[in-house]
Order: C-alpha cells, then sequence, then structure tokens
C-alpha cells in the first residue's frame, strides 16, 4: 500500500483504526529499513514488463481492489480477523506469503487477480482471475475465470454487471465445494513470512 494508504486512511470507520493503520504502514516501513532494504525495489521485474513502472502504480492496483468500503479492521500479521467487513492485514506483496496470511486469517476463498498468470495455489481455494483475454486462453489449465472483456471491450462481451454476476455465481459455487483448477490438479501450497524482506 506504500504511497496509497492515505486511500484507505481515509476510509477508517473511527480514529482508533486510522491510527492502526497509520501504525501497520510504518511498522511494515520500519520492517524494511532494519534490514537495510529499499522500499522502492518493488515493483518487480515482471510488474515492469506488464506496465507497472512504480511502487505507487503497484500500490495504488491494491487499494483498488479494495473497493469503497469502509475499514472495519487493523489486523496484525497472524492475526484471526474478528468484524465483519473491510480489514487490513499486515503481509508482504508477495502473492503466496500473503494468500497465506489471508487464509492464516480467517479466509475461506482468495479472489486472485491477475495479469501475467503467477502460478501458485494456497491453503483455501484461490480463484484465479485474468485480467485479459490472451492469458485466460494461454492459461486455461490454471486460470479460473476470465474479466479480460471489461478492458477488452468488445461488442460480443458481457456487461459489467453480468459478468459481476457470473463470477458471483461462480464464487458461490466455490464457496458450495466446486475446485478450482488449482486444486483439481492437485495443488496447494504455503508460505510463511520469514525472517528477513521478502517483496
Amino acid at each position: 500500500m506504500f504511497g496509497a494508504e492515505t486511500l484507505l486512511m481515509n476510509r477508517c470507520e473511527n480514529e482508533e483504526l486510522y491510527n492502526k493503520t497509520v501504525a501497520l504502514i510504518n511498522d511494515f516501513k520500519n520492517y524494511f529499513t532494519s534490514h537495510n532494504q529499499t522500499i522502492y525495489e518493488n515493483p518487480s521485474p515482471g510488474n515492469k514488463k506488464g506496465g507497472i513502472s512504480t511502487l505507487e502504480d503497484k500500490s495504488l492496483g491494491c487499494t483498488q481492489k479494495s473497493g469503497s468500503a469502509p475499514v472495519k479492521g487493523v489486523l496484525a500479521y497472524g492475526e484471526r480477523v474478528k468484524t465483519n467487513g473491510l480489514n487490513l492485514l499486515s503481509a508482504p506483496g508477495n502473492d503466496l506469503v500473503a494468500s497465506t496470511a489471508l487464509a492464516a486469517s480467517g479466509a475461506h476463498i482468495i479472489l486472485f487477480t491477475t495479469g501475467r498468470g503467477t502460478p501458485f495455489a494456497s491453503p483455501v481455494p484461490t480463484v484465479k482471475i485474468s485480467s485479459n483475454s490472451a492469458l485466460y486462453k494461454h492459461k486455461r489449465n490454471w486460470i479460473d475465470f476470465n474479466c479480460g472483456s471489461i478492458a477488452e471491450n468488445t461488442a460480443e462481451d458481457m456487461s459489467l454487471e453480468e459478468l459481476g454476476e457470473e463470477l458471483f455465481r461462480y464464487v458461490t459455487d466455490v464457496a458450495s465445494g466446486k475446485k478450482v483448477k488449482s486444486e483439481e490438479a492437485g495443488f496447494h501450497d504455503l508460505a510463511i513470512f520469514k525472517q528477513g524482506v521478502t517483496l
């Protein structure tokens, strides 16, 4: 969230949550500096190849995925969720470490949007959602749902509302026991937040 954190701070439901969000950000920055790491080494080479040029670009994408709901909780790494609604969780941006942290905090399903097709599973069903149709066509055995038509805006595609309804139905099916593609292939991965810096 570095560089875009104020968007979430401004959505905190009360001053206590605001202060916890500020502490979450500052603690994570201190974690980087205590290991003599430059925060701005992120985004990764893959991010840059995909068009993300700065840490702020990446952070804006991260915060945008939270929607517009107010922040109802701020969790330390490994802390279980206690409050319904949008909760911020302290974890690195690494896909698998972050997804494992979400599962440890109580997430039952993870919706993972990707433009590059990061190949991983997590301890809970991880719905891989492609942001472009080329990725979906290239990795049909890995990507569960294609949202590329929204960006491509072709005449035969569904509207945003229709595609949203289809995704909702798919997620409901997964919540009811349908296996995502990584589960069908027998994959479950796990990675913990270890000492040292994980980008």
